[in-house]
């Protein structure tokens, strides 16, 4: 027996099943609306158009539902991570990249992203973790963000050479 509700005006047929998996955290809000991954990663696009371009709110709508939509994607946090740096909302990027992490603990552009947070945030240990981590996970730096984080190392230690040769002075 399907339940039968009534959304602006139109009948809605709800197999009891899926419902029952929704409440349960068997599907995700997508899945059961119907979006195919595919579909997430088109609206996704549209999101980091809207993020490259400088629309950060309209990128944050696009994220936020994203991550609504598909909770357990590591990507969605990321990207969502990424537009609160860009809004230098610090903390709310260390959590989101946390979160993106929390479902891949390789995600480099999670690592490094959350690295530069932890520098923003002068929490230096745990950005040498990230950053570090970010580097070991993409060793031929392929991905931009290895490239960076790879350049945060290398401007640390310089920092760090610099200090300990001014203190042996």
């Amino acid at each position: 027996m399907q339940t039968s509700n009534s959304i602006n005006g139109k009948q809605v047929n709800v197999p009891p099943q899926m419902a029952e998996r929704l409440i349960r955290g068997e599907m995700t809000a997508g899945e059961f609306v119907g979006l195919t991954p595919n579909t997430l990663y088109a609206i996704a696009n549209v999101g980091y158009q809207m993020l490259q371009s400088g629309k950060l709110d309209a990128a944050m709508v696009i994220y936020k539902g994203l991550v609504a939509a598909s909770p357990y994607d590591s990507v969605f946090h990321c990207h969502l991570a990424t537009v609160h740096a860009a809004k230098e909302e610090y903390e709310e990027a260390v959590q989101a990249y946390t979160q993106a992490l929390t479902y891949n603990r390789g995600n480099v552009d999670a690592l490094a992203g959350r690295g530069e947070m932890y520098l923003r945030q002068s929490k230096i240990l745990e950005a040498l973790n990230d950053l570090k981590a970010a580097v070991e996970a993409d060793p031929q730096a392929k991905r931009p963000s290895a490239v960076r984080a790879r350049a945060m190392l290398l401007g640390l230690k310089e920092k760090v050479d610099a200090q300990q040769k001014a203190a042996q002075k």
